[in-house]
């Protein structure tokens, strides 16, 4: 399973795709990660408090694995952001830099804005992010068209179902998903708000 809340352009990837929640099974923690057209990658060193895993964005060159984030805490994704309560995710976009913030449900760190759902937000109290995509060596501006949010959880698609064996589940996914629908009753997303502000 692979459930993910992204953001798309029509025309992929030259319009881009902001991966903010995406992982696969219970693999841990969180990935954010920007897919795009060539020439566009990241510096190594970045204001961020997740681990980079690429720094090429350019999902034809690296196979769609492109450059992601990690984020520092294992409660930010699978059963432990479940067991955690949830938690917040915050993604900002501008033509200068793009930045991915997660907060735990008891996170004493939860800017105020956030947790209350403020009308009005100011991310420049949030701390660092942990993930930072700057436009150093990447126009955001070319690479990032209009895009639209997707939540989906996505059952034996490409990465799900390439790592469907690996993670030791038997026999095939589309069998073991049509035969298993039980497997799935906790399959789900409980969004309490999503906000948008421009």
């Amino acid at each position: 399973m692979r459930p993910a809340i992204w953001e798309v352009g029509a025309d992929w990837p030259n319009e881009g795709e902001i991966d903010v929640v995406e992982g696969v099974n219970d693999w841990t923690p969180n990935q954010s990660t920007l897919h795009t057209s060539s020439r566009c990658t990241m510096p190594a060193s970045r204001a961020q408090t997740g681990v980079s895993t690429g720094n090429t964005c350019d999902t034809i060159t690296t196979n769609n694995t492109d450059c992601s984030v990690n984020a520092p805490s294992a409660n930010s994704y699978g059963p432990s952001f479940n067991s955690a309560g949830g938690g917040w995710y915050a993604m900002e976009r501008t033509m200068s830099f793009i930045r991915v913030w997660f907060w735990s449900r008891n996170d004493g760190s939860v800017p105020s804005d956030v947790a209350n759902g403020a009308t009005t937000i100011d991310t420049d109290n949030w701390g660092t992010p942990y993930a930072y995509f700057p436009s150093e060596s990447c126009d955001l501006s070319s690479h990032f068209g209009e895009h639209n949010i997707i939540i989906n959880l996505d059952l034996c698609g490409v990465w799900a179902g390439a790592v469907f064996n690996a993670d030791g589940c038997p026999g095939d996914c589309v069998t073991y998903v049509n035969d298993n629908p039980s497997s799935f009753t906790n399959a789900y997303f409980g969004i309490q708000w999503l906000k948008i502000y421009g």
